[in-house]
């Protein structure tokens, strides 16, 4: 229709040519009836063979030479020329003047539109004649002066060409003069008719080309089109048919040109087929299935479209598509055959199409349906990926994509979803089914659900690497990350050994119930520290192991270990008991030379014990000294043990004086004789036996010991004794029984015998060892808190806690009557116990100014080496005789 358009529109176009053309010579003959010239006969005959060649097919630039030609004749001394605007420039181009000069031509190309540029720029540019009698005269000419010159050029007549439609210029018409001259009335309607002339052909020409260019595309749509496209003649015959049609019945187009359709059609669909081509002659498009016969007996499937072809009202043949539908029956077929085969399939079964993006599922068995909650329509035409959910392995779906894209076969594990959003681990084989030409047209799949299986194994692996009371990685899972991350050498690894300070006795107070639940908060909340890639692991106990990876700053490092304190810092809350830990942690790292992963745990094990023995709620880094120091430590516990049996152990005795010099008791201290090295500090050993639990017997035999001794003491005037109890002896369920049965065998009466613990004590469980001491004191004894000031315990503790003593540290007595700071707090400390009624002992005092200081601040004891250091029980009971002496002489 758009080509039969295009030609009706160039006959048009033809047409007005024509008339103009008559116009032009009516025009012309006025011109020379009023001249009378005698050339009118000749000129007019020339005229008509000028305008006759504008109407033939001539080329276009031809075309344009013989209307500068037209001119030419006319007008007395006129050289024509015609340029045109190039496409988007605001440029000239010189199409056509065969008269005037080639360099002159070629001059005037790429002339830019615009006002001044002589005469065609400006009549472009202004969209108006320019008319110039002399262009040595006009400034316009300037930059042309040595062309027009050179080639004796003077007048120039420039008129615009506007398009036929668009209103636009589409070029100029110029003649030039050799002498001076401007137009007469005559010449000037002629001029501007014949650039009428000019557009109509320009026209012509663009309806030429869209012409051409829509048969060519028709022609492309018919010639290359992958479907064969034929059409036929009234008659059934074929008139034309592409090379996809050729090629399907193997036949060239000369042979099939004028064979009559029946020539392919199997003769079964014969019938079938004429009616539908009867049908499409009547005017009604037509789509039907037949069965083709090729030259060489082969048969194909083909879908047929025929719709009729119209010209001028009337049916003149019918048009045809086919479409080549063998192997998708053949497949269809196949698929029938395996459907009825897989139907009561106990496993899933899914057949897709390979040939189509995203393979799309073309069938599924009913036990795939049961399996995945999708109907059959449901899932057919969409991709087996809505089966895909969140937590699906990303390398498993992309390592079967790209198995699919190399059409193998695959064999895999994968977590799907199934329609109501329940999660089954499938265990899947798919593989390629391919064509007789070898071709991989779809995939079937096989899905078997093995999600019992996967539980059952997936809860052995995470048992055998993770703790099973608060799912952190255990000690084997410690191990193998620990080793993978060493294996970079250049990654800074850094452990921390964290232990919780005092969790045994409140685990033996609250049950191990309870004590549990305080590890699985510990847990969560050690968990929301260390974020990955770090490990948090629970190595056993109350121990937890953090592997740090992410930095290489020890004092990000630092940072680490004080978040983790922090944590401690809010009490736990476990069915209705609230709970106060704190821990110890120990640091080690790769920086150092180590000789196997496990020694870097061992070495931040070593440094958390130290934390630990310094006071615990702190962390330490590893340090070579403190190897050797377990190594010490190792063989003083072997020692300790073989002096407990042996009772190579020893009481020392520190007297206790009040303000005026005279003893009120004294502080029985242990000493250690090792038969070898001497007197071993109990500085070395007491921590060593607590942490192993010796400190148990050890206590035990300190006070059956002291009191054996306070009958000789008391018999040199000395009627008190304090006796240091070790913290863990509060978490022993016999303890007060203990303390009882000891006091009865020596009959110690009220009043005689002192319990001296450290703060550290009341940190935990306060109202626990509150009722301790309450049964102490209800056992006749005294209860002194030792090196108060020095530890932990808070103020508000001596308001509720049974204490009759308060024993201020060293720290606070050394250089009190100097030291204006230690002076300040020890006065505070006075008046606040004598509102409490707890008397004071100073410990430490040395020099006589301490002592006159202290005695003038009302203290009520002191004790230290100005008056007498800790001696063995014979010296101690001469140096209290010499003292007693004294005292009387006085």
């Amino acid at each position: 229709m758009q080509g039969n358009l295009l030609e009706y529109s160039w006959i048009a176009t033809g047409v007005v040519l024509t008339l103009l053309a008559i116009t032009l010579l009516w025009s012309v003959y006025r011109h020379y009836s009023q001249k009378k010239s005698y050339r009118l006969g000749y000129l007019l005959e020339a005229q008509y063979q000028a305008l006759n060649s504008l109407v033939q097919k001539k080329p276009f630039d031809k075309k344009l030479e013989d209307i500068c030609y037209l001119i030419e004749s006319q007008i007395e001394g006129a050289f024509c020329s015609v340029m045109l605007r190039c496409d988007d420039e605001q440029v000239l181009r010189a199409a056509a003047g065969p008269s005037l000069p080639k360099s002159f031509v070629s001059a005037l190309q790429m002339l830019p539109i615009e006002d001044g540029v002589g005469a065609c720029g400006t009549a472009a540019a202004l969209e108006k004649s320019v008319i110039v009698k002399d262009m040595r005269l006009d400034e316009r000419f300037t930059d042309f002066a040595e062309l027009i010159d050179t080639h004796h050029l003077v007048a120039c007549w420039s008129h615009p060409i506007f398009h036929v439609k668009e209103e636009r210029v589409i070029g100029t018409f110029a003649v030039y003069f050799q002498h001076p001259k401007l137009p007469t009335k005559t010449e000037l309607e002629f001029l501007i008719r014949t650039r009428d002339l000019v557009a109509l052909v320009m026209e012509q020409k663009e309806l030429e080309e869209q012409r051409e260019r829509t048969e060519q595309h028709h022609k492309s749509l018919f010639s290359y089109n992958p479907q064969p496209v034929f059409t036929m003649d009234i008659e059934g015959r074929f008139i034309s048919i592409n090379r996809a049609g050729c090629e399907l019945l193997k036949l060239p187009e000369d042979e099939l040109i004028g064979q009559h359709y029946e020539l392919a059609v199997v003769e079964t669909d014969r019938a079938r087929t004429k009616e539908h081509f009867e049908e499409a002659k009547c005017g009604n498009a037509q789509s039907y299935e037949i069965k083709v016969i090729d030259k060489l007996g082969h048969i194909y499937d083909l879908d047929i479209t025929n719709t009729p072809i119209i010209i001028n009202g009337e049916v003149t043949g019918v048009h045809g598509i086919a479409r080549d539908r063998t192997e998708q029956r053949k497949n269809e077929a196949q698929l029938k055959i395996l459907e009825s085969g897989i139907e009561s399939s106990v496993n899933g079964v899914v057949i897709s199409d390979a040939l189509k993006p995203g393979y799309p599922v073309t069938y599924i068995n009913p036990a795939f349906a049961k399996l995945t909650g999708y109907s059959f329509s449901e899932m057919v035409g969409r991709s087996c990926r809505i089966l895909q959910g969140k937590d699906t392995d990303k390398r498993t779906v992309q390592e079967i994509r790209r198995t699919l894209k190399e059409r193998k076969q695959v064999r895999t594990v994968i977590k799907n979803y199934r329609k109501d959003g329940s999660a089954f681990w499938n265990e899947l084989l798919i593989s390629p089914v391919k064509s007789a030409s070898g071709q991989v047209t779809h995939f079937v799949g096989l899905q078997s659900d093995i999600t019992d299986r996967i539980n059952k194994e997936e809860a052995l692996a995470f048992n055998a690497t993770h703790d099973t009371l608060t799912n952190l990685p255990n000690r084997k899972a410690l191990e193998t990350h620990l080793m993978k991350a060493l294996d970079d050498e250049e990654r800074a690894v850094y452990v921390l050994f964290i232990d919780l300070d005092g969790f045994k006795p409140v685990n033996d107070s609250l049950g191990h119930y309870l004590g549990d639940q305080v590890l699985i908060e510990t847990a969560e909340r050690l968990k929301r520290v260390v974020l990955m890639p770090n490990l948090l692991c629970r190595f056993g106990g109350d121990e937890f192991v953090a592997v740090i990876t992410n930095t290489s700053n020890k004092e990000q490092i630092s940072s680490y270990c004080q978040e983790i304190l922090s944590v401690f810092e809010q009490p736990f809350k476990v069915e209705g008991k609230s709970v106060s830990l704190s821990a110890a942690i120990g640091v080690s790292s790769n920086m150092a030379t180590f000789s196997n992963p496990m020694e870097l745990i061992q070495r931040a094990d070593i440094a958390m014990y130290e934390a630990k023995k310094r006071g615990g709620n702190s962390w330490l880094w590893h340090e070579s000294k403190l190897d050797e120091r377990l190594s010490f430590h190792v063989t003083l516990r072997s020692q300790i043990q073989g002096a407990i049996q042996k009772e190579q152990f020893e009481l020392f005795y520190q007297p206790i004086v009040t303000a005026a010099g005279r003893v009120a008791g004294v502080e029985a201290l242990i000493r250690w004789q090792h038969p070898e090295r001497g007197y071993i500090s109990p500085a070395d050993f007491i921590p060593v036996a607590e942490r192993t639990g010796q400190i148990i017997p050890i206590s035990d035999w300190v006070l059956r010991q002291a009191c054996r001794d306070l009958e000789k003491l008391k018999a040199r005037g000395v009627s008190l004794v304090a006796v240091n109890f070790s913290p863990i002896q509060f978490y022993r369920d016999d303890f007060i029984e203990k303390v009882k049965k000891t006091l009865k065998s020596y009959q110690v009466q009220p009043g005689e015998l002192t319990a001296e613990i450290t703060e550290n004590v009341l940190m935990h469980d306060t109202k626990r060892i509150t009722e301790l001491l309450e049964q102490l004191r209800e056992l006749g004894m005294g209860v002194a808190i030792d090196d108060f000031g020095s530890g932990f315990a808070s103020l508000r503790y001596l308001n509720s806690l049974p204490v009759n003593k308060l024993k201020i540290d060293r720290s606070f007595t050394e250089n009190i009557n100097e030291n204006a700071q230690n002076a300040a707090i020890t006065r505070g400390i006075f008046k606040m116990v004598k509102d409490l009624h707890i008397q004071v002992v100073a410990e430490g005092v040395e020099t006589e100014a301490e002592f006159a200081f202290l005695a003038e601040q009302g203290c009520d004891y002191m004790q230290g080496y100005l008056f007498c250091k800790p001696k063995p029980l014979d010296e101690l009971l001469s140096w209290a005789e010499r003292q007693q002496s004294l005292d009387n002489e006085l």
